[in-house]
């Protein structure tokens, strides 16, 4: 029904909307007390989510999906390392989000469900391979 990949999927989704209210949370934040360092925290996470979110949904390339694997966990470590310093909402957040860097990374050094090409002898010309010399196929 579900694969593995999709699970870590979805989850790596839930986590990028927490990053996201991890962000707006860090705007109360600055709003009760000025910080200009959570301030351009907040401004970077809640601009650039959204770009890593339409990336990934329109990500149509799934020839090496452990690159896919690989750039999730490093958004996903680096997100976790900013919204961490924001709020109480952005610890819980980051926490979960540093659960799904460490799945995302375990998943791009364990997929076995790659697609590789088997190395098949391709016959482009149709010709019977059994009577014809293998470098006439050349």
């Amino acid at each position: 029904m579900f694969g593995l990949i999709d699970i870590i999927k979805y989850l790596t989704f839930i986590s990028y909307i927490g990053f996201i209210i991890a962000g707006i949370s860090g705007f109360v934040v600055v709003n009760d007390i000025f910080d200009l360092c959570k301030l351009l925290v907040s401004i970077i996470i809640v601009t650039n989510v959204p770009i890593i979110i339409y990336a990934e949904l329109k990500s149509i390339s799934k020839s090496d999906m452990r690159v896919i694997h690989y750039g999730r966990s490093y958004s996903q470590l680096i997100l976790s390392l900013m919204a961490m310093g924001l709020s109480n909402i952005g610890i819980g957040f980051s926490i979960f989000g540093l659960t799904m860097f460490i799945a995302n990374l375990l998943l791009g050094i364990f997929d076995c469900d790659d697609n590789r090409v088997d190395p098949i002898i391709v016959n482009p010309h149709n010709v019977n391979i059994n009577n014809q010399n293998w470098f006439n196929l050349l």
